[in-house]
């Protein structure tokens, strides 16, 4: 049987509310391994998360995250950036929006956060994380932004969320996408996670006949209408 490529997505598909991996799911995973076929994780999560639900299954399992913007070919990696010019019109647009944002590079997140309840939710994904990782900035210059791949806006007064998307949305020097009414997810122009998927088919010459993607059935549309699967 000729490999097939198999994307797996993570949160409502791969683990458990738990986050944990079942059995039977490492078992089947393990055998179409054992088979020739080669499985993916792909999810918006930065990789020091990714590979924490990797490490459930085991170290074969290639990656693509932080959605879209890395990913996975062979022993490389491939790594797209927001670009510096990006970067400064999310920072201005959420400066003066008052809305928090979060920047991700492929170690680091830097952020504008100051409300006590989402600080809490970072301290927690600062524990998998090497000491300093995460760092407050407010002006472009506090960070290395030449490095971030991806964000996301989340935190703030409902309307001025909205107004942020709406202008970002505006932007040609980016892509945005949601996953919750309550954010807005920043990508590279022209980046996401079914432009990776085409990456890896090209890498590996595997075509869209022998492409699985298990995801939500929004996800997989978005796959579908770029003739992946």
């Amino acid at each position: 049987m000729k490999p097939h490529l198999i994307f797996i997505d993570i949160d409502g598909t791969l683990i458990h509310d738990d986050q944990t991996v079942s059995a039977r799911t490492k078992e089947v995973l393990e055998k179409l391994q054992a088979l020739g076929h080669i499985v993916y994780i792909a999810t918006g999560r930065m990789r020091v998360h990714a590979e924490l639900v990797r490490n459930l299954i085991n170290s074969e399992v290639n990656l693509i995250n932080s959605n879209g913007a890395m990913y996975d070919l062979g022993t490389q990696q491939g790594i797209e950036y927001l670009g510096i010019e990006a970067v400064q019109q999310i920072i201005n647009i959420v400066n003066e929006n008052e809305v928090s944002v979060r920047l991700f590079t492929p170690t680091h997140v830097y952020h504008n956060v100051t409300d006590k309840r989402e600080l809490s939710v970072m301290s927690f994904a600062a524990k998998i994380m090497k000491r300093g990782a995460i760092s407050y900035f407010k002006e472009i210059g506090e960070i290395d932004a030449k490095t971030v791949t991806n964000g996301i806006v989340a935190g703030g007064d409902p309307d001025k969320i909205e107004l942020t998307r709406k202008i970002l949305g505006g932007l040609d020097t980016l892509d945005i996408s949601s996953s919750a009414p309550e954010n807005i997810e920043l990508l590279p122009k022209g980046v996401n996670k079914a432009t990776a998927v085409k990456h890896v088919q090209t890498y590996y010459q595997i075509g869209r006949e022998n492409t699985l993607v298990f995801r939500s059935e929004e996800h997989t549309s978005e796959l579908q209408s770029q003739e992946i699967i």
